[in-house]
């Protein structure tokens, strides 16, 4: 094999392991593709059910929220009605102090319900006896307002400790006026803080999970599972109060909650009736934690067909690598055997002292070279060569001698010009042929006498010649097929040849005879 086809091949190898790496890179990057894709979703579906579940959650908790506040505004406007038929008079003051606390005990959230006069003191309460202990209110935030505002609504205020049972409680207020509109005093319901930490306790949210009662200016009233020392905290600064309550009134959205920092998945509602809203949100590092024990089979599933994709294509490197390798080997042993062929084949076919073609060769030549006369109708010559007195020079000079003098006549016969057809061979011992192709007597006749005269012309000394000069010489008997047929044999035309060969050295040698 050739060094460029070689080249060629290991460049086709070459390419062959690029593509195969190519083709395993393209499946490993379309698996994590594919894959992470897949994981991601699942991550993305969480988020978003976790986002409706909160958003569904606090809208709920909301509207409940609203019902509670509701109820006591009721409650309230009642009450304010009542007392504006029938008055505070002693007289009636039993009747109204029944009538809270039937109020009271129909309503859960209820911590208690309250009559102040203009100068803030209790006139009547929803408590089973009026406390010995005088109470002056005027000094709360809620009386301190409708003192100077006559807005008939009612008032949400920030969490307070109640005076008269130390319990957190929420102060919603209505403005009691004189018929003539001065201000009479402030009527007050007070929800347990408790009743929100009860119903808010209804719901599992999680580790982290977080549920909040704020008002629209951001004071918190309570948050689920926060302590109590962060009620009435102001978190105006959280993203809820900076941005999204401002674009929606009710939504979902992830970020760190104001009052403790954690990352959440946080839904919320504002109220229709009241300037408060309820928030609920899941924590999402417990939400990573969740979906990531969900996906971790998967993510292991996936890395494991990643490293099988990962083994196999070594595998199948390794074997490509190996089969190159094999490849190779077997090539480097194809070109040796056929170098030992080629080699065997010139061992078989020529002559080991002079290089040129041996009695084999000789013979099978020959034969060609009479077919394809028959066949062509073309001529054909033979020239039998013998050296002269050559035993007598090997005695004379000895055998190594004699191998140089027979390896200078063959290269004197190579250099007599001839056709690339004509075969020169050493036909045994001290004689040589030539087979001329397509050649009669004239082109045979000139070789001839071209080699005899060659040979002279190398002035090889030979003192026991029979030659005047003293010289190696040589005989030729030249012998051509033309005019007769040409299906003669090989050794027809040999024994014709060698006839030839005779009549020179019988002649006096160092000639060319023709029959």
């Amino acid at each position: 094999m050739s060094e460029e086809i070689r080249a060629q091949n290991d460049t086709s190898m070459l390419n062959l392991r690029k593509m195969l790496l190519i083709f395993l890179s393209v499946i490993c990057v379309a698996v994590v593709l594919v894959n992470g894709w897949i994981v991601n979703n699942t991550w993305q579906r969480m988020l978003d059910d976790t986002q409706n579940n909160a958003r569904n959650l606090s809208q709920s908790v909301s509207q409940q929220s609203e019902d509670s506040f509701l109820q006591v505004e009721l409650v309230l406007q009642d009450l304010r009605d009542r007392i504006t038929l029938i008055g505070l008079d002693g007289e009636r003051q039993v009747y109204l102090h029944d009538l809270l606390s039937t109020r009271k005990a129909s309503l859960p959230q209820l911590h208690g319900l309250f009559v102040y006069d203009a100068n803030g003191d209790w006139v009547v309460t929803s408590a089973a006896e009026m406390p010995k202990k005088h109470f002056n209110n005027s000094d709360r935030d809620y009386f301190r307002y409708h003192m100077t505002h006559t807005d008939p609504g009612m008032l949400i205020s920030k969490v307070i400790h109640s005076r008269s049972t130390g319990e957190l409680i929420i102060p919603l207020s209505m403005r009691l006026n004189n018929s003539d509109g001065s201000f009479r005093g402030v009527l007050l319901a007070t929800i347990r803080i408790d009743y929100f930490r009860q119903v808010f306790g209804y719901y599992t949210l999680g580790e982290r999970g977080l549920m909040a009662l704020i008002s629209d200016k951001g004071n918190l009233f309570y948050a689920r599972p926060s302590p109590d020392d962060t009620i009435n905290r102001n978190l105006s600064s959280s993203p809820l109060f900076t941005h999204l309550l401002k674009e929606s009134a009710s939504g979902t959205a992830i970020y760190k909650a104001a009052i403790d920092g954690v990352e959440r998945v946080f839904g919320y509602a504002s109220m229709k009736r009241y300037p408060l809203v309820v928030t609920v949100g899941y924590g999402k590092q417990q939400l990573l934690q969740t979906w990531l024990t969900g996906v971790l089979v998967y993510i292991v599933l996936c890395i494991l067909l990643l490293l099988a994709i990962v083994m196999l294509g070594y595998l199948l490197l390794r074997n490509l690598s190996k089969s190159i390798q094999n490849q190779r080997e077997l090539a480097e042993v194809r070109d040796q055997l056929t170098q030992m062929n080629h080699a065997l084949q010139n061992l078989a076919l020529v002559d080991s002292l002079t290089g040129l073609a041996n009695r084999r060769q000789f013979d099978l030549y020959l034969d060609s070279s009479l077919e394809q006369a028959e066949r062509a109708r073309s001529p054909v010559a033979l020239l039998m060569i013998d050296v002269d007195s050559f035993k007598r020079f090997n005695d004379t000079y000895g055998h190594l001698a004699g191998d140089e003098c027979l390896k200078r006549i063959a290269s004197a016969l190579q250099q007599v010009p001839h056709r690339a057809d004509d075969l020169i061979a050493r036909y045994g011992g001290e004689e040589f042929a030539v087979i001329l192709p397509d050649s009669g007597r004239k082109g045979a006749l000139r070789y001839a006498q071209a080699a005899v005269d060659a040979v002279a012309l190398m002035n090889i000394p030979h003192e026991s010649s029979d030659v005047a000069e003293k010289i190696v010489t040589i005989s030729v008997g030249v012998h051509a097929l033309e005019d007769e047929a040409t299906n003669t044999s090989r050794e027809a035309l040999i024994s014709e040849a060698d006839k030839a060969l005779y009549q020179a050295k019988t002649a006096g040698k160092n000639r060319v005879e023709m029959l």
